[in-house]
C-alpha cells in the first residue's frame, strides 16, 4: 500500500511528478521497511521446496498485498536459467476473500483466473487434453468453481454445468429442485470428486507450466469453508511441484476459535507427517519510524531530515501502519496544512509538529470518511451503493442499482423505458464519477485497452457501440469499502439495503446479466433487513411484522433463499445451503395447512428437502431425518398433499439415513416402496417372483437387449425423475445383492436394462448392464450373450468418460464375466484402471475393489513372483486402511496371509492356519460374519489343498457346501469349486469308509466344472483336467488318470498358472508313487519344485 498504481495523468499521459496539481504522488516502485521479510521469502523460494507456503499476518493496511506484489516483481525480472540466461516470468494468480461473500461457496478462490494474461491462456489451453483425459466428465466440475476457465478449457464435453437449471413447470416433477434429485450419498461422493478434480487441476497447472506458479489468497480471515478445504488439500499435496503459496490474513480478526486457526494448524501437521518442508509464518508489524519517514520524504520529494517534523506527527498517530500513513498525508492536504508551494515548487507546511498531530483524528477511519464526505454527493452515493455489492464490481450493475428504470425485466422492459441516448448519458456520467474515485485513490481502475467495435448487450437493448461493456472497478482497500458503507445514515440503512437487495435479485433473474453472486448478496441484505424488523421491540410484534413484511414479500424472500440454497448445494456447500434453507423456512407460514397449500407447497417442499440434504451432508442424521419427516408426513392420510414424485428428494435422504444405521433390510424395503410408485412391483411369493424374473428375462432378450449399434445412438437421459428412478433401481439392486436376494437382484437388473432401452443412458447405466451380464452368465449359464453385454458396459463407460462411475462396470464386467471366457491375465489392465479412476475421482471403494481384484488375479495367473505380490499386498492393505476401507482391507488381508503362508512366512507352526502378520482366522470376522466368511472360505480351502491336508480340506468342503454365492466374486466361484472337488476325490480313493459321501459331493462339483468349460470358460480348462485326473484315479483308471494329469500340467504351464502346475505335478507324483512308478514320481516331484519356484 506504499506504492501508487493509480497516479493521475495529464492529457498527454505524463504524470505531474512534483504535485503541482495539489495531489501527493506517492512513491512507487519501492517497498519500504520489509527487507527482512522479503529476504525470508526469497530464501524459501530459492530453496525450491514445493509446495512452499508463506502465511502473512498483520493488521489491516500493514502492506501484505504490496509485499507479495514486490516479491513477484523482483523474481519476474531477475530469474535466470542455465541455457538462455533468462527464465519466463512468474505465473501469478491472486484472489481475495470478501466480507460480503462468507456464505458464497468457493468465493475465496473463485477470482484466481479472473485476469489471465495472454501468455498464461496458452498454457491453460495446452492443459485441456490432459485434464480431459484424466478427469473425463468430472472436468466440468472445474467450471463450477472457475467459470472464467471456460474460455481456455472449453470443448464439447466440458461445457459449464448449468447452476440455474430447474424442472419445467409443466412436468410431473415441477416442484422438485434439480439440485436435490442427486442422491444424498452420491452428493457426498460428488464433493470428493469436485475436490479431487480441483486438486488435480493445480497439479497439472504447476507441473506443465513453464513458469513458477505463485498463488496469493488475501483476506483469509473471511475465507469460506470449501475454499479452505481446497487450500488444505493443495498445500499438503507432495505431487504439486513448482508452487509458491502466499496466504494473507488480519491477525487481529482471527481468534482461537476461527476456522483459519484450526486449518493452519492442520496444514502444518499434515505437512510434517508427509515430510514437506518450506513453510513459514510471517507477521507484518507496523513499519519503523525510519521507514515511514523515508516514504514520506520520497513522496514529497524532500530529504529525510526536511520531512522529519511531518513524519513525527504522522507516526505518532498511525504508529507505522502504511495504509493510514497515506490517508493521514491526504487528510493534511485536505485541511490545507500540507500544500504544494507554487513559488518554491515544493511541498511545505507552516504548522508545528503538535499542531499537525492535533489535525489528525485518533479514529483513523474518520480520515477516510472525511475524504469521501469531501466529494460531491453523487460520487458519495455511487460509493455507498458499490460498497453494498462486492469489493470488485462492474459499472453496469451499479448503473442499474442507481437507476432501476434501466433494469431489464424477465420478458419486457419497464414502462419507463429509457432511450439509448438517455442510457448512454447516464452511463457516461457514472464512468466519469468512478474514474474520479480512481484518481482520488479510492478505487482501482479497469485495465485500459483500446476500444474495439463490438455488439453490446445493454440492459435496455442490443446495438453497436465502441464502449467497453465490462468496466470493472474495485475498492483500493477493504477499509475504504467499509467506510463508504458506513456513510449510509443509520435511519436509512435498512431501506437502502432493501432497495439494493431487491434490485440485485431482479437483475440476478435476467439470463443475460444475472450472476450467482447477486443472489447471495441480495440474500444477505434482505435477510438482515428481515431480522432487524423482527427484533424491533413492540407490544404488537405480529402486527409490526405484518406491516413490515407482508406475506407476498415473505414469499419472495423464501424463494430467494431457496435459490441461494440451490446454488450452494450444487457445489456441495452444505453449511451455506442449510443457512439459506433455515432463513427461507422462517419466511413460510407457521400454520401447517397454509404451509402446504398450493401457494407455498413447492417452495416448502424444496426448502425442507435441501435442508435434509445439507444436514445429512454435514453428518447430522437426526436433524436430517426431522426435515425429511416434514415432507414425508404430508404423504399420510386419505388425502396426501405431496405425491411420491414430489417427495423423492426427502425419501432418498431417508433411505440413506436408514442404511447408515446398518438396517439394510429396512432401506431395501423403502427403496422397493418408492419403486412401486413407479410401477415396479415385486411379488411377495417366491414362486411368483421366480416366474416374473423368467418372464422379464425372456422379454428383455426379445425386445430390450442393447447392442453396440443401439448404445451408440442412445441419448443421455435429461429427465431428472427418470434419472433418479434408474439410480434408485441400481441402489436397490446393490442392496439385494448384499442381502443375497438373488431373484430380486435379477428382476431389478431386468428393469434397469428395460429403462435404458426406453430412455437412454445415465451415470449408472454401464454398471446396470454389467450386473445384468453377471446375472445371465451365472444364473442362466448364458456364456454367449453375457460377454457381449460386458463389452457394452465397458463401451458405455468409455463413452461417458466418468471416472467416478466407471469403476463398478470395469470391475464387474471383467472379473465376473469376461474373466470366465478370456485369459484371466487380460483383466489386469482393467482392474488397474478401475483402481486409478477410483482414486482420481474420489470413488475410493470402487478403487479398492479394483486393486483387490488386481492382486487376486496376479496370484492365479502368476504374472509376478510371490514375494513381489506380497509387497503389493502389504502396500495395498496399508492404503486401504489409510482410506478407512476396513472391509476391503480385511478381504485383502486374507490373500496377503495366503501368500505369506505360500512363501514360508506364515509366522505360525501350522502352515495351513491363516494366522500371522496379515490376519487371524480365529476371530469372529472370518468365522461367522457375512460376507467376509464366504470370501475367507475358498482361500482357506486353497491353503489346505496346497499344503496337503486333504482330510481337513475335504471336511471343510463338505461343511461349507454351496454357501459361496455364485454372483459374488467372479472367477473365484470357479476356483472355489476346484479347491473343494480335488481333496474330495483324493479322500474318495483313500478313505473307503467315507468314499460314497466324498464322491457324491465331488461328482456334483465335477459336473458343474464340465458345464463351465463346455460353455467356454477357458481359465478352468486346466483345473477341469486336474479334477478329471483325480476322478480317474479314484476309479482306478491309471492310464486315463496319467493322461489327464499330463494335460493339466501342460495347460497350466501354457497359461502361466505356475502355482497350479506345481500342485498338479505334486499330486501326479503322489499318484505315480501309489501305483509303483517311483522314477516317474521323482521326476514330477522335481517338476513341482521347479514350478513353485
Amino acid at each position: 500500500h506504499l506504492d501508487d498504481r493509480l497516479l493521475p495523468v495529464d492529457e498527454d499521459g505524463e504524470e505531474d511528478e512534483l504535485g503541482a496539481d495539489g495531489r501527493i504522488h506517492f512513491a512507487k516502485d519501492k517497498l519500504y521497511g520489509r527487507d527482512e521479510e522479503l529476504a525470508k521469502c526469497q530464501e524459501l523460494f530459492d530453496a525450491n521446496e514445493s509446495p512452499a507456503v508463506v502465511f502473512l499476518s498483520g493488521y489491516s493496511g500493514s502492506g501484505k498485498s504490496r509485499m507479495v506484489e514486490e516479491f513477484v516483481h523482483l523474481n519476474s525480472s531477475t530469474m535466470k536459467d542455465d541455457k538462455s540466461g533468462r527464465r519466463p516470468p512468474i505465473l501469478f494468480l491472486r484472489s481475495k476473500s470478501d466480507s460480503a461473500d462468507g456464505n458464497v461457496p468457493f468465493s475465496s478462490i473463485g477470482g484466481l483466473f479472473d485476469n489471465i494474461d495472454k501468455s498464461a491462456s496458452v498454457e491453460f489451453m495446452d492443459m485441456r487434453d490432459v485434464i480431459q483425459e484424466t478427469l473425463g466428465t468430472d472436468a466440468r466440475l472445474l467450471l463450477k468453481v472457475f467459470p472464467k476457465l471456460e474460455t481456455f478449457l472449453n470443448n464439447d464435453s466440458m461445457k459449464r454445468p448449468s447452476m440455474r437449471a430447474s424442472f419445467s413447470s409443466g412436468s410431473d416433477s415441477a416442484s422438485i429442485s434439480s439440485s436435490v434429485v442427486l442422491s444424498s450419498g452420491k452428493q457426498k461422493d460428488t464433493k470428493k470428486r469436485l475436490m479431487l478434480a480441483l486438486q488435480f487441476f493445480f497439479r497439472t497447472l504447476s507441473s506443465r507450466s513453464k513458469r513458477p506458479l505463485v498463488l496469493f489468497l488475501d483476506d483469509l480471515q473471511w475465507v469460506d469453508g470449501l475454499s479452505m478445504e481446497l487450500i488444505q488439500s493443495i498445500l499438503t499435496d507432495n505431487m504439486i511441484p513448482n508452487l509458491f503459496f502466499f496466504g494473507g490474513y488480519r491477525s487481529n480478526e482471527v481468534g482461537e476459535d476461527h476456522i483459519l486457526t484450526k486449518s493452519l494448524q492442520d496444514i502444518m501437521d499434515k505437512r510434517d507427517e508427509k515430510g514437506l518442508n518450506g513453510d513459514i509464518c510471517i507477521e507484518l508489524k507496523d513499519l519503523r519510524q525510519e521507514a515511514v519517514g523515508q516514504f514520506i520524504a520520497d513522496s514529497l520529494r524532500l530529504s529525510y531530515d526536511e520531512a522529519l517534523p511531518l513524519t513525527n506527527a504522522i507516526f505518532t498517530k498511525t504508529l507505522g501502519n502504511p495504509f493510514f500513513t497515506r490517508q493521514a498525508l491526504e487528510h493534511l492536504v485536505r485541511k490545507n496544512a500540507l500544500y504544494y508551494d507554487n513559488i518554491t515548487f515544493r511541498w511545505d507546511w507552516k504548522l508545528q509538529e503538535k499542531e499537525l498531530r492535533d489535525l489528525i483524528s485518533d479514529d483513523l477511519l474518520e480520515m477516510v470518511k472525511a475524504k469521501i464526505e469531501h466529494m460531491e454527493p453523487k460520487l458519495q452515493e455511487v460509493l455507498m451503493t458499490a460498497a453494498c455489492t462486492r469489493t470488485k464490481f462492474d459499472a453496469e450493475t451499479i448503473l442499474v442499482l442507481l437507476h432501476p428504470k434501466l433494469l431489464r425485466k424477465r420478458q419486457a422492459l419497464s414502462d419507463m423505458r429509457p432511450s439509448e441516448e438517455e442510457y448512454k448519458e447516464e452511463k457516461k456520467s457514472l464512468i466519469d464519477l468512478l474514474n474520479q474515485a480512481v484518481v482520488e485513490g479510492l478505487l482501482v481502475a479497469p485495465q485500459a485497452e483500446k476500444p474495439t467495435r463490438t455488439t453490446v448487450r445493454y440492459s435496455i437493448g442490443v446495438f453497436e457501440s465502441y464502449e467497453d461493456t465490462e468496466e470493472e472497478y474495485a475498492f483500493a482497500h477493504d477499509k475504504i469499502q467499509e467506510t463508504a458503507r458506513s456513510l449510509i445514515c443509520d435511519g436509512d440503512e435498512f431501506q437502502f439495503l432493501e432497495r439494493v437487495g431487491n434490485i440485485l435479485y431482479q437483475r440476478a433473474q435476467c439470463p443475460l446479466y444475472g450472476e450467482d453472486w447477486m443472489v447471495f448478496t441480495a440474500c444477505e441484505h434482505l435477510n438482515r433487513v428481515s431480522v432487524q424488523y423482527k427484533t424491533v421491540p413492540s407490544e404488537k410484534e405480529e402486527e409490526t411484522k405484518a406491516d413490515s413484511l407482508e406475506k407476498e414479500k415473505q414469499s419472495r424472500l423464501a424463494t430467494l433463499n431457496l435459490r441461494a440454497a440451490e446454488l450452494s448445494i450444487d457445489v456441495l456447500a452444505f453449511p451455506a445451503a442449510l443457512d439459506f434453507c433455515e432463513h427461507g423456512i422462517e419466511y413460510l407460514p407457521t400454520d401447517d395447512e397454509e404451509l402446504w397449500s398450493e401457494k407455498y407447497k413447492d417452495t416448502a417442499l424444496n426448502l425442507f428437502s435441501i435442508a435434509a440434504q445439507a444436514k445429512y451432508g454435514v453428518g447430522d442424521n437426526t436433524a436430517a431425518e426431522r426435515y425429511c419427516n416434514h415432507v414425508l408426513g404430508q404423504r399420510m392420510g386419505d388425502n396426501p398433499k405431496v405425491t411420491m414424485i414430489e417427495a423423492l428428494p426427502a425419501f432418498q435422504v431417508f433411505v440413506d439415513i436408514v442404511g447408515d444405521r446398518g438396517d439394510k433390510h429396512t432401506a431395501l424395503v423403502l427403496c422397493m416402496e418408492i419403486l412401486s410408485e413407479f410401477g415396479i412391483r415385486v411379488p411377495k411369493n417366491t414362486r411368483r417372483l421366480r416366474a416374473k424374473v423368467w418372464w422379464s428375462l425372456k422379454k428383455i432378450r426379445k425386445r430390450y437387449l442393447p447392442t453396440e449399434e443401439s448404445v451408440q445412438s442412445m441419448p443421455q437421459v435429461m429427465d431428472a425423475v427418470v434419472v433418479y428412478k434408474m439410480e434408485l433401481i441400481q441402489k436397490a439392486s446393490s442392496m439385494a445383492y448384499s442381502a443375497e436376494k438373488t431373484y430380486l437382484y435379477m428382476l431389478l437388473n431386468c428393469e434397469s436394462v428395460k429403462l435404458i432401452s426406453k430412455h437412454g443412458l445415465t451415470d449408472t447405466s454401464a454398471a446396470s448392464i454389467a450386473s445384468f451380464a453377471n446375472v445371465l452368465m451365472h444364473v442362466y449359464d448364458d456364456f454367449k450373450t453375457s460377454p457381449q453385454l460386458a463389452e457394452l458396459a465397458i463401451l458405455i463407460a468409455d463413452r461417458q468418460q466418468s471416472k467416478f462411475n466407471e469403476t463398478q462396470p470395469l470391475n464387474t464386467a471383467n472379473h465376473n464375466v469376461l474373466g470366465w471366457v478370456r485369459p484371466i491375465s487380460s483383466t489386469l489392465k482393467y482392474h488397474q484402471r478401475a483402481y486409478e479412476s477410483g482414486i482420481a475421482s474420489g470413488n475410493v471403494n470402487g478403487g479398492m475393489v479394483g486393486i483387490w481384484f488386481y492382486v487376486q488375479t496376479h496370484l492365479f495367473c502368476c504374472s509376478i513372483t510371490l514375494p513381489e505380490l506380497e509387497g503389493k499386498l502389504r502396500e495395498g492393505v496399508a492404503e486401504m486402511r489409510k482410506m478407512n476401507q476396513e472391509f476391503m482391507a480385511g478381504c485383502a488381508c486374507i490373500v496377503w496371509q495366503v501368500v505369506l503362508n505360500l512363501i514360508g512366512k506364515s509366522g505360525n507352526p501350522g502352515t495351513t492356519k491363516l494366522i500371522g502378520e496379515a490376519m487371524d482366522e480365529s476371530i469372529e470376522l472370518y468365522q461367522q460374519k457375512m460376507p467376509t466368511k464366504v470370501i475367507y472360505g475358498p482361500w482357506k480351502s486353497m491353503v489346505l489343498l496346497f499344503f496337503g491336508d486333504f482330510f481337513a480340506a475335504a471336511e471343510d468342503a463338505m461343511r461349507r457346501g454351496d454357501e459361496f454365492p455364485k454372483l459374488a466374486v467372479g472367477m473365484m466361484h470357479g476356483f472355489e469349486a476346484v479347491f473343494r472337488a480335488i481333496p474330495l476325490f483324493i479322500m474318495a480313493r483313500s478313505d473307503n469308509a467315507q468314499r460314497a459321501k466324498y464322491k457324491k459331493e465331488a461328482m456334483k462339483l465335477l459336473r458343474r466344472v464340465r458345464t463351465w468349460v463346455k460353455k467356454g470358460c477357458i481359465n478352468l480348462v486346466g483345473p477341469h483336467q486336474l479334477i478329471e485326473a483325480e476322478y480317474a484315479a479314484s476309479q482306478k483308471n491309471a492310464n486315463l488318470a496319467r493322461s489327464y494329469f499330463e494335460m493339466a500340467i501342460s495347460s497350466f504351464r501354457k497359461d502361466n498358472f505356475h502355482q497350479f502346475s506345481g500342485l498338479s505335478c505334486e499330486l501326479y507324483s503322489d499318484f505315480l508313487s501309489e501305483i509303483g512308478d517311483s522314477k516317474g514320481s521323482q521326476i514330477y516331484l522335481q517338476g513341482a519344485i521347479d514350478d513353485y519356484r
